[in-house]
C-alpha cells in the first residue's frame, strides 16, 4: 500500500468560547489544480486519507478514540497508581483540556486533520467532476466514484467519533444539544458555528447514505478499506445511538438500525460470515510470535472495515500488552468485573492470558507481532458480530422478543455456551442479556463507555483490582462529554 499523506496541518486551534476552529495552516497541500486533477492522484490520496487514521506516527486519531470509549468504561483497570496522563485522563473523568495531561487535544486535532483532508479531496473529485471525468473509461469511472464514496466514509466515521465524544447521548433533548463544528471544505477561513447533535447525526447519515451508493461500483478492495458493508454498518450503529434509552426506546430509529445490519448480513453475497470453533478462536488467539497469522486481516471474512497494521503497526499494543524489553506498557488491564462475566465454556476466556514477565492478566486482541509498543493486530472498526447484536438490541427494543433471542443466541452460542441460556430468559431480561452478551463480544474494541450513556445508564466501577477508581457515573452527569480542546 503506497500511503500520500495529503495535508499535514499545524495550529489547529480551538477556543472554548466560541467553539471555532482558528486556523488550520497546511504545510503541505495537493490540490484539485495538481496532483487531484487526476484520478490516479485522487486514489493515492484517498490512500492517504486512511492512514491519517492510524494510531502512530505524528497523528493520533484511533488510540485517543480507544481510550475514550474503553477508559471509561468498566471492562478495565489500571495497571498501576499514578499521576494523571494522557492515558489515564479519561480513566478519572477528569476531561482535561490540557494538551498534555489527556488524549482530548490529540484526539481533536487529529480527527478534523482527517476531515479538512478528505474535503480537500472531494474538492478534487468535484472539479474532476465537471471537467475531465467524461474523458474517463467506465472502469476508470467507476474507481471514481468508488474513491467519492471512500472519502465520504471516512469523513462520517470521523464526525461520529467525534461528536460521541464530544456530544452528549442523542435521547438528551432529542440530540438538542452543541455537537460539533461541522466543516465541509479545505477553506482555512471556512469556519462554521458548532452544529447540534441532531445535525451532525444528519449529516453523517447523508455522507454514509450516498458513500453506500457509489461503493457499490465494482471495484474490488479489501475490508481495509471503505464499502458499502461498512457504510451500512456505520448507518447501523448510528440509528442504534438515536435509538433512545432502555427505559424509553425510540421505535424508528431502532427499525433503521435493524434495516442497515440487514443489508450486511443478508445482501452481501455470504461476502461476510461470523467464524465458528477454530477459525472464531484464531481471531483473537494469542500471536504474539506470529505463528497464527492474525496481522494479515484482510482476508478475515467477519471483519467488515478493519485498519491494516500488518506494515507500520499501532500503539494501541501498549495499552494492553507489557513489553519486557523496554519496561513498559499494559496500562489497561481486564477488570475482575469482566473476567467475572466469563462462564465456564466462553471461547472468549481463551482471549486473556498470563503475561509471566509482568504476572498481568492481559488480553490477546492486541497481541500480535508487538514491538515495544507496537501492534500489527488490525485495528476493527466494523466486524459483523457487532451488527448481529445491534439487530438483538433493537428487536429487543421493540418488543420483539423472538428476534431479539434469535440475534443474541447466534453470538452466545457461536462462544461455546449453550442455546438454552438464551431460551429460557424471560421477555423483560433480554435487552439485559444482549447488552451484558455485548460487552462481552465487543470488548475491548472501542464500545464499552458509550454502551452506557447511550441507553441512559450508569456505568459502574467496582475497580475490585489493582489500583483502580471505584465509583458510579451517571449518563446526565457533565463529565460523560469531554470538553473541546482550548489549545
Amino acid at each position: 500500500m503506497r500511503y500520500t499523506i495529503i495535508i499535514i496541518f499545524t495550529g489547529l486551534l480551538i477556543t472554548a468560547c466560541n467553539k471555532q476552529i482558528e486556523s488550520v495552516r497546511p504545510l503541505t497541500k495537493i490540490d484539485k489544480e495538481g496532483e487531484l486533477a487526476s484520478l490516479t492522484g485522487i486514489e493515492e490520496t484517498t490512500v492517504g486519507n486512511y492512514s491519517l487514521m492510524q494510531g502512530s506516527g505524528f497523528n493520533d486519531f484511533d488510540v485517543p478514540m480507544h481510550d475514550f470509549a474503553e477508559s471509561r468504561g468498566n471492562n478495565v483497570t489500571l495497571q498501576t497508581w499514578g499521576a494523571v496522563g494522557k492515558t489515564t485522563d479519561a480513566f478519572f473523568f477528569r476531561n482535561s483540556s490540557s494538551p498534555t495531561q489527556g488524549n482530548s487535544a490529540d484526539f481533536y486535532r487529529g480527527a478534523y486533520q482527517v476531515i479538512v483532508s478528505v474535503n480537500t479531496t472531494l474538492e478534487g473529485i468535484a472539479a474532476m467532476e465537471n471537467t475531465t471525468f467524461s474523458t474517463l473509461t467506465e472502469a476508470e469511472k467507476n474507481r471514481f466514484r468508488y474513491a467519492k464514496g471512500e472519502n465520504l466514509f471516512l469523513r462520517a466515521l470521523v464526525y461520529f467519533n467525534l461528536v460521541r465524544v464530544y456530544g452528549k447521548p442523542y435521547y438528551q433533548s432529542a440530540g438538542g444539544n452543541p455537537g460539533l463544528i461541522l466543516k465541509t471544505s479545505s477553506d482555512i477561513k471556512d469556519v462554521p458555528q458548532r452544529s447540534t447533535v441532531k445535525q451532525v447525526y444528519d449529516f453523517i447519515i447523508g455522507d454514509l447514505q450516498t458513500a453506500a451508493q457509489l461503493m457499490k461500483a465494482p471495484v474490488n478492495k479489501t475490508n481495509a478499506f471503505g464499502s458499502s458493508a461498512a457504510a451500512w454498518s456505520l448507518l447501523s450503529r448510528a440509528y442504534l445511538y438515536m435509538g433512545g434509552t432502555v427505559a424509553a426506546p425510540d421505535p424508528a430509529s431502532n427499525q433503521r438500525a435493524i434495516d442497515y445490519a440487514d443489508s450486511v448480513i443478508t445482501q452481501t453475497g455470504g461476502k461476510y460470515i461470523l467464524l465458528q470453533g477454530d477459525a472464531y478462536s484464531k481471531m483473537f488467539a494469542d500471536d504474539e510470535f506470529g505463528d497464527v497469522g492474525r496481522a494479515n486481516g484482510t482476508t478475515n471474512k467477519e471483519m467488515i472495515f478493519a485498519f491494516d497494521n500488518s506494515t507500520g503497526g499501532s500503539s494501541i499494543g501498549q495499552l494492553y500488552h507489557y513489553d519486557v524489553n523496554y519496561g513498559v506498557g499494559a496500562t489497561f488491564l481486564p477488570s475482575a468485573s469482566f473476567k467475572s462475566l466469563l462462564l465456564p465454556g466462553d471461547i472468549r476466556s481463551t482471549f486473556l492470558k498470563l503475561n509471566t514477565n509482568s504476572n498481568f492478566v492481559e488480553t490477546t486482541k492486541f497481541l500480535v507481532l508487538n514491538e515495544a509498543w507496537l501492534t500489527r493486530a488490525p485495528y476493527i472498526h466494523f466486524r459483523l458480530a457487532e451488527l448481529y447484536l445491534n439487530r438483538a438490541e433493537a428487536y429487543a427494543k421493540l418488543g420483539n422478543t423472538a428476534k431479539a433471542k434469535e440475534n443474541l443466541k447466534a453470538i452466545h452460542t457461536r462462544a461455546g455456551l449453550p442455546a438454552s441460556d438464551v431460551d429460557n430468559l424471560a421477555a423483560q431480561d433480554v435487552l439485559s442479556a444482549v447488552l451484558r452478551e455485548r460487552r462481552i463480544e465487543l470488548a475491548f474494541e472501542g464500545h464499552n463507555s458509550f454502551d452506557y450513556f447511550r441507553n441512559g445508564l450508569p456505568m459502574t466501577r467496582t475497580a475490585a483490582d489493582n489500583n483502580g477508581t471505584a465509583f458510579t457515573i451517571e449518563p446526565t452527569d457533565p463529565k460523560v462529554v469531554l470538553e473541546l480542546p482550548k489549545n
